[in-house]
């Protein structure tokens, strides 16, 4: 493993419902990526954008090299694929860093996975997949998740996933709610980083 290489993945609802606090995301968002740039170590992004279909929009971009306004690419429309999201992020990052060498994959690695509404529209995956996939990830490679939700009892659907009351939180579908919601990616985030110090 790369020591002080620290990997996150975002997946992040881009539903319909989502479009009341679309601009909120967006700066929030914002914010976070700078202050995560702003850490110590090398910080490599992923971004899936979800809602019938899933969109990787950031793939594998070095937070010390990137300055794009990658929100900019964020609109909300349609349901909510949250099992077809889960399922093709944790896919797509395994064999990621499967195909690196060993010396090179990340220390730490921290996917965060954000919704305002219940699974209602994968094709692909199921329940089932994604609570094995996020339980291989966790025991056998000590991946750190987090499930951020709104509108729903997140520790109950976070148990589904196979995820513990440490690992979800909810937040409130408003500007301070989001604000909130990312003072908690912050703090996640830090802590990852911490975990092997």
């Amino acid at each position: 493993m790369k020591k002080d290489y620290t990997h996150i993945c975002i997946v992040l609802d881009g539903s319909g419902s989502m479009g009341c606090i679309e601009d909120d995301i967006k700066g929030s968002f914002n914010t976070f990526w700078k202050t995560q740039k702003e850490a110590e170590g090398k910080t490599v992004f992923d971004l899936f954008q979800f809602s019938d279909e899933v969109t990787h929009l950031v793939n594998s971009a070095d937070l010390a090299e990137f300055n794009e306004d990658v929100m900019a690419k964020y609109c909300c429309s349609g349901c909510t694929a949250l099992n077809d999201a889960v399922c093709i992020a944790i896919d797509t990052m395994g064999r990621k860093f499967a195909a690196m060498p060993e010396e090179e994959r990340p220390e730490n690695v921290l996917c965060v996975i954000i919704t305002d509404g219940f699974e209602n529209a994968s094709q692909k995956f199921t329940a089932k997949d994604v609570k094995q996939r996020i339980e291989h990830q966790k025991n056998v490679y000590s991946w750190e998740f987090d499930f951020l939700a709104a509108n729903q009892d997140a520790w109950e659907t976070g148990k589904t996933m196979g995820l513990t009351g440490k690992q979800c939180a909810n937040f409130e579908q408003s500007c301070d709610g989001v604000a909130m919601m990312a003072e908690r990616m912050y703090c996640r985030a830090n802590e990852t980083r911490q975990r092997n110090k």
